[in-house]
């Protein structure tokens, strides 16, 4: 098998998203019996040491750039398009300084693959090139913006941003000419590799950029008799794209109906106290809970208790929760738009037609009414959920398809095959 060695600039399965894809690679792989090492921010030393505690040879961390750090605590506060420059930059400098001890270690672990998998933004360039052995990156998944009909709740300046990534993103790669060079660029959806570079395009090949572990994630005990509230359940960070503040109106008008619905909102953001006078306004505070940021048992938990599973976010590439979900066993309700309505399959949950504001408030509502009517519905819809889970977006899945790439590029195996 080959050597792989495993870059990212954040790493973090507390946080989960995005920054808990290396964490779970490097397990899945050390699993398997692949030599297998990560390079890391020391951003999240504590949690890392503690995770590399058997094999603490196996963890490499690296630091930022002198004077860098301030770049991204500062960057933290700033509005959602300038926010994300901040992060683009604050990811590309952690990756600079991660260059030579990657060249370094390549030479004297005898490295066969470089696997960066994260940022998975497709237009921000990557410095990992000439390294000694063939980089892979990705999955790779982006390019998201609101549909045509909430553009207006992105903000003036996210909206330029989100203008500039394309041509920015082009100057970029051709300074920082990584995803030009690699052997392999993985991308979720035609969506992502459109936005490639010609050259990675070339080289790019489709893999989901999420995935479960299915064991994390036990399946809820299913009652097609079931008697007592429906409950409904969000998770999510509490910003203005995941939609919080529709998914209120929305359930507003179901519980009208169906006044034994129930909704739990687990997550915390910026927009919590805002969200949670608005249920006071709808006159549903009563039924609607906010839980806050849990741990992931207690997440897994929260969602075994549920019936529905919630998610009207407007610009998600991807949406790992809404996997989670699925994992569990629940039906899902999301936007007809980006990466959760590429998970739902017909038969598992509903996509909510994005075309108009009204459209969007109306079928939301229409749908939870309909799954709090029928549980031989959400029975069968959330088990169709959970194997459609294990068929295409289980993890072990994922590191077959990752072993057989590593393989084709890896000079080792070559050789081996000679």
């Amino acid at each position: 098998m080959p050597r792989v060695l495993i870059t990212s600039h954040y790493t973090s399965e507390r946080l989960g998203g995005e920054a808990a894809i290396p964490l779970r690679l490097y397990k899945r792989l050390r699993r398997r019996g692949v030599e297998t090492w990560l390079v890391a921010h020391d951003s999240d030393r504590e949690e890392l040491l503690a995770e590399f505690a058997a094999e603490p040879d196996r963890l490499i961390l690296t630091s930022s750039l002198p004077g860098m750090t301030p770049v991204f605590t500062r960057g933290e506060k700033l509005p959602d398009g300038p926010r994300a420059v901040a992060w683009a930059v604050t990811q590309l400098e952690r990756q600079l300084a991660m260059v030579p001890v990657v060249r370094r270690l390549v030479r004297e672990l005898g490295i066969d693959v470089v696997h960066q998998p994260i940022g998975i933004a497709p237009s921000v360039p990557s410095p990992f090139r000439k390294l000694g052995a063939p980089v892979v990156i990705g999955p790779l998944n982006g390019g998201m913006v609101m549909p045509a009909a909430f553009r207006d709740r992105d903000s003036g300046l996210a909206r330029v941003t989100q203008g500039m990534r394309r041509p920015l993103g082009g100057l970029g790669h051709q300074v920082l000419r990584g995803k030009l060079e690699a052997a392999a660029v993985l991308v979720a959806n035609e969506r992502t590799r459109a936005l490639l570079p010609a050259a990675a395009r070339r080289v790019s090949r489709p893999m989901p950029e999420s995935a479960v572990v299915l064991e994390d994630w036990p399946e809820k005990e299913q009652d097609p008799l079931h008697t007592g509230p429906v409950r409904f359940v969000f998770l999510g960070r509490l910003v203005p794209y995941k939609s919080a503040d529709l998914a209120l109106h929305a359930f507003g008008r179901a519980w009208r109906q169906r006044p034994e619905i129930r909704l739990e909102i687990i997550g915390d953001g910026p927009e919590r106290p805002a969200l949670e006078a608005q249920a006071a306004e709808l006159g549903i505070a009563d039924v609607v809970e906010f839980r806050g940021w849990l741990t992931k048992p207690e997440v897994s938990e929260r969602l075994r208790r549920s019936d529905v599973f919630l998610y009207p976010s407007l610009r998600e590439p991807g949406g790992t929760v809404v996997l989670e979900a699925m994992a569990t066993g629940l039906p899902s309700i999301v936007a007809d738009w980006g990466g959760p309505a590429e998970y739902i399959a017909e038969g598992t949950g509903v996509r909510i037609d994005v075309s108009s504001r009204g459209r969007f408030l109306d079928d939301m509502a229409a749908a939870m009414v309909r799954l709090a009517e029928d549980p031989e519905l959400r029975v069968r819809a959330g088990r169709a959920a959970r194997a459609r889970v294990a068929a295409h977006f289980e993890w072990d899945g994922l590191v077959d398809q990752l072993l057989t790439i590593y393989a084709e590029v890896s000079p080792a195996s070559r050789r081996t095959t000679r």
